[in-house]
């Protein structure tokens, strides 16, 4: 058997029963072409690194499984079209597991750890979420708002400078030497 490894993004307003119907039909298809799923990590809503179909955030889940690979072509039309994946990648991660019992046994392990680690990130942002003032839930617009507001200074700044050198106003460290 082949280890694989599915990244999904869900749009961000989907409600629960739809992770859940999606996340069933995902295990369907994986118990159909008779294989193994080791691990499920709801990753949660996260801001996506680009705009996709006009949302800026998206609910990530990483699946890991089992199988001879032959139902994989399946699983990806069932998600390309969905209209509520906004994207996905499938990727195999080991050509031949030779000890299955003993890799789901370390899947289940690392699932424990990585439930440990989802605890500790939500406790220290819902900490820092408290000390600034910010909403828990992850509303961070006024932070959004002030990163774009110095993002907009900073390249106002260079604007300027870059203006005022092709001026001739200011000397570069090149004229000083």
């Amino acid at each position: 058997m082949r280890e694989y490894e599915l990244v999904y993004i869900v749009q961000p307003d989907a409600s629960p029963e739809r992770h859940k119907e999606l996340s069933s039909r995902i295990s369907d298809a994986i118990a159909t072409g008779s294989g193994v799923t080791l691990l499920w990590d709801d990753w949660g809503k996260r801001k996506l690194a680009y705009e996709i179909k006009k949302f800026q955030k998206g609910h990530y889940v990483l699946v890991n499984f089992l199988g001879d690979g032959k139902f994989i072509p399946e699983l990806e039309r069932m998600l390309r079209i969905d209209a509520d994946v906004l994207r996905f990648l499938s990727v195999r991660v080991a050509d031949d597991v030779k000890d299955v019992q003993a890799r789901m046994a370390e899947a289940k392990k690392e699932e424990g750890e990585r439930a440990k680690r989802r605890e500790e990130r939500e406790r220290l942002e819902a900490e820092r979420a408290a000390r600034e003032g910010e909403r828990p839930d992850g509303d961070d617009r006024r932070d959004d708002d002030d990163r774009d507001d110095r993002d907009r200074d900073r390249d106002r700044d260079r604007d300027r400078d870059r203006d005022d050198r092709w001026r001739g106003k200011v000397d570069t460290a090149d004229d000083e030497e």
